[in-house]
């Protein structure tokens, strides 16, 4: 489950606390197990109380996050109470200084942790064989340290990676959307700004200027205009197009999970070896062993599957039990049985997976028993024990490290999914507040340029009227990226009517007064644009009336025109007045009138709740979402 890129996790996600937990629960194994050892060796209670001395610093190095002063702290007053037992009762109570080598990895980072840990580990070798000890006893002693010691700092960091991972899960994407805003605002303010200025220095430049200058300036500043709005559109179409495409990113497997696990194989494997000499003491049983046990490791190793579990078992219980009538020497194999069976645990679904568990842990129990000799009740728990922490160490780094796989692919997707969203909303607010302004600059600039002749005072009015067009096109392509566009249907209004009468039409309106939440007031304003920009294009329309009433907790707003141009029914698929309207709270209809002309009407509550956010999820828009042109 955690080996090999580009993995497939097939857990269930869990949670936070129920990685805590399993770290926990390891920890609470590994007591239990030295507390027997050391009973099985003969200590008495003095010695068992000293023993577990080291415990409560290791459990607030563990539980808490302390600045390095007091981690450091911890782990010498963990060092102290683990040479005390020395002092008190001498050699004689199964020493094991795991806590240390823990607390080492645990307190101290990586550049530090690890060459003392491995000073911890010489220094408890060198001190068995000056104790006189027998070959298998001071050659286990630094294996069954390193095993606890990696057992208690990978669970604690996986967990702790789990809980950040899940704890930051949307910081990433906040992060992504912030530099993805930036890229696309350098990126119009260098194409649409541009335009823009050009489309100022321009017209500035023609106001004033002979009649042909002027005349050549203005034209030029429009079919500027017109080649800017035709880009705004393009880009605001790659913008949508763009964001409706998600890949999620390859993640890969931690790399220390898979470096610690193999380390903690590895150790298994070599500690039956070392079991050889204590039971028979002739080395040609290690001709048999080391390709079993190699082969082991292989298949504990490699990518899992229950053919690879089914080989697994075939080697590892078999050759124990009942192997172990043939020759005693067999059942150090049973060392790597923890392995299997947290093995199955991982690769195999429950019950099955329980199954095989509890029936490999039986007959655990059954080799203390037969063959002869009998174990002693100390012994028979310590060898349930211990594969139980195995194979809870296998399990638990598996499970863990799927479920960091499972997080980081997770904060993958929702950054790419917020970038997707907010180029969608640029994408919107780019194509509906930038496109109006540049139809309505196109638009006065075309008209100016046939007044230039006829009715010069005219043409210089239309000119001035530009101005502040354009000022305000400048900053509404600064707000696009930064999120928040915000249109005021007076404003809008005005605009419509100045545009409209540019374009020879008519203009009746009537709007009741009254002050209107900035989400109602800008899904009004986008539709009156929408409507506008609709009656301009479609239409040959000769007058437009505008209506703004209200009523019950209501507004509505109605345009209508006497036009009879082309097909003008809302876009579909997401994008137009009907997604407005939804987007927006609100209810709209349009379409052609018994008669002939166009109407759009569309109704907002004054009030609305939670108006102003946007389906896509993304920070709340101008609301202008107007049909494909």
């Amino acid at each position: 489950m955690i080996w090999g890129d580009g993995v497939e996790p097939d857990g269930e996600d869990l949670p936070p606390r129920v990685a805590r937990a399993m770290s926990w629960t390891a920890l609470a194994l590994l007591f239990c197990i030295r507390a027997f050892d050391a009973a099985r060796s003969g200590a008495g209670a003095e010695a068992l109380l000293l023993a577990a001395a080291p415990y409560p610093p290791l459990v607030a190095l563990l539980a808490g996050r302390f600045r390095p002063g007091v981690r450091i702290g911890l782990l010498v007053a963990m060092a102290a109470l683990a040479l005390m037992p020395f002092a008190v009762v001498g050699m004689e109570w199964g020493w094991l200084p795991w806590t240390v080598g823990a607390g080492v990895l645990v307190a101290l980072p990586a550049r530090a942790s690890w060459p003392l840990l491995g000073a911890v580990l010489a220094a408890t070798v060198a001190v068995g064989m000056a104790a006189g000890e027998p070959f298998h006893v001071w050659a286990w002693r630094p294996l069954a340290l390193a095993t606890d010691a990696l057992i208690v700092f990978s669970l604690h960091t996986v967990s702790g990676l789990v809980a950040d991972l899940h704890a930051t899960r949307d910081e990433l994407a906040g992060i992504e959307t912030l530099k993805e805003r930036l890229r696309l605002d350098a990126e119009l303010r260098r194409t649409v700004g541009a335009g823009l200025r050009s489309i100022a220095g321009r017209l500035a430049a023609a106001a004033g200027a002979p009649p042909e200058d002027a005349r050549a300036g203005v034209r030029e500043a429009t079919e500027t205009a017109r080649r800017t709005l035709a880009e705004v559109r393009s880009m605001a179409g790659a913008y949508r197009a763009t964001g409706g495409r998600r890949t999620a990113p390859p993640v890969r497997s931690p790399g220390f999970v898979r470096v610690i696990l193999a380390a903690v194989v590895l150790i298994q494997a070599v500690r039956p070896l070392v079991n050889v000499f204590a039971l028979a003491g002739d080395p040609r049983w290690l001709w048999p062993l080391v390709p079993l046990l190699a082969a082991a490791v292989v298949l504990l190793l490699s990518p899992p599957s229950r053919g690879r579990l089914v080989a697994l078992g075939l080697l590892l219980i078999q050759v124990a039990w009942p192997g172990s009538y043939a020759s005693g020497t067999l059942a150090v194999v049973s060392g790597m049985w923890g392995l299997f069976v947290g093995a199955a645990l991982a690769w195999v679904r429950p019950p099955r997976s329980w199954a095989i568990a509890a029936a490999v842990l039986a007959l655990q129990v059954v080799l203390c028993v037969t063959p002869p000799p009998v174990a002693s009740p100390a012994d028979m728990v310590t060898n349930v024990l211990s594969p139980l922490i195995l194979a809870w160490l296998f399990y638990g780094l598996s499970r863990l490290g799927d479920l960091v796989v499972l997080l980081d692919r997770a904060r993958h997707e929702l950054a790419a999914a917020a970038v997707a969203a907010e180029r969608v909303r640029i994408g919107r607010d780019l194509h509906d507040v930038l496109g109006f302004s540049l139809s309505a600059v196109a638009l006065r600039g075309e008209l100016a340029l046939r007044l230039l002749d006829r009715d010069p005072v005219r043409a210089a009015t239309e000119l001035a009227a530009l101005v502040p067009v354009l000022e305000r096109a400048h900053a509404e392509l600064g707000a696009i990226a930064g999120g928040r566009v915000r249109l005021e249907l007076r404003h809008e209004v005005d605009a419509a009517i100045e545009v409209l009468e540019a374009a020879g039409i008519a203009v009746r309106t009537e709007v009741e007064p009254g002050p209107l939440p900035d989400g109602t007031g800008t899904a009004l304003a986008a539709v009156l644009r929408e409507a506008v920009t609709n009656v301009l294009r479609h239409s040959r329309a000769r007058t437009c009336t505008i209506t703004v009433t209200r009523s019950d907790g209501a507004v509505r707003l109605r345009v209508v025109d006497d036009g009879a141009g082309g097909l003008r029914a809302p876009a579909s698929g997401g994008t137009g007045l009907e997604s407005l309207a939804a987007r927006a709270g609100g209810r709209l209809s349009a379409g052609p009138r018994r008669g002939g002309g166009f109407e759009v009407a569309a109704e907002f509550r004054s009030d609305p709740a939670g108006l102003g956010g946007d389906a896509d999820g993304v920070d709340p828009v101008a609301g202008a979402e107007l049909a494909d042109r």
